[in-house]
């Protein structure tokens, strides 16, 4: 080794170390092969976040009323939730109260139910304009008895993450006025309470139709064609046009004769 050095020490001799390119390298060779199936793959870097979707709260909806009568006053309300869930109440008011003061007793307790549900965001829907129009700050309160009932009614308000406040008409808050005006107008003392139950019935049997003649009406028509014998003093205020029975009256208008399960059917 000694006397390689030697013999080389008369050379400017300079010992360099590569650098390699290996990005110049992967340039060329994606040269030499070009494709069109080659992807990027896409790769996490440490540290870095990634996007969080939040997910939106669904919304319910409450509709309330309230009233006053001699009786005391009555609040209803109606909260309907995202997947048509619908939940009632009802509750007599057993002090002397104005139609206002109901209606703010009937939104309290209304949003009391949607705190209980843990219910986020609340659209609130009420026939009465006074209340609505005074929580979203465009009525001025003028009555000393109703400061209290706002003042309670915005600080619930608050516990929302969302809120929407609507006017609607009467004729669109039809189950939450009838829970009122039934509390209302209910005897009942306090602590007790009232199960009423509803339900949905026809005045007519499966199988049976309205038309259905009583026989009273079959026989008075027996008579007036000649099928039984006729009785002068029973039919003589009855006629009969195109099938139908109609009673005569003294100043000669016709009243079509109606079964019993007929008159029903109307009524």
């Amino acid at each position: 080794m000694t006397r390689w050095i030697l013999a080389l020490s008369e050379f400017d001799i300079q010992v360099i170390s590569p650098t390699a390119k290996k990005s110049q390298a992967l340039a060329e060779l994606l040269a030499a092969f070009p494709t069109t199936r080659m992807s990027v793959k896409q790769s996490e870097l440490p540290g870095e976040l990634q996007e969080v979707t939040s997910i939106e709260e669904p919304e319910w909806e409450l509709m309330f009323d309230g009233a006053a009568s001699a009786k005391g006053g009555g609040i209803g309300i109606v909260l309907t939730g995202p997947e048509s869930q619908v939940l009632t109440k009802t509750c007599k008011l057993l002090y002397s109260c104005s139609n206002n003061e109901a209606e703010y007793k009937a939104l309290i307790v209304g949003m009391e139910m949607a705190e209980k549900e843990d219910v986020k965001r609340l659209a609130i829907k009420g026939d009465s304009r006074l209340v609505i129009q005074q929580l979203k700050g465009e009525f001025a309160g003028k009555e000393p008895a109703l400061v209290k009932y706002r003042t309670k009614a915005q600080q619930i308000l608050q516990k929302f993450q969302t809120y929407r406040l609507e006017h609607v008409a009467r004729s669109q808050n039809k189950y939450a006025d009838a829970l009122a005006m039934l509390a209302s107008k209910m005897d009942i003392q306090k602590d007790q309470q009232a199960v009423i139950t509803v339900e949905a019935r026809t005045s007519t049997t499966k199988g049976q139709s309205c038309k259905e003649e009583d026989d009273w009406i079959k026989d008075i028509k027996a008579r007036l064609t000649g099928q039984q014998i006729m009785d002068y003093k029973t039919v003589r205020h009855f006629h009969i046009e195109e099938g139908v029975l109609y009673f005569k009256a003294p100043t000669w208008v016709l009243a079509r004769c109606l079964s019993r399960r007929e008159a029903d059917c109307k009524t």
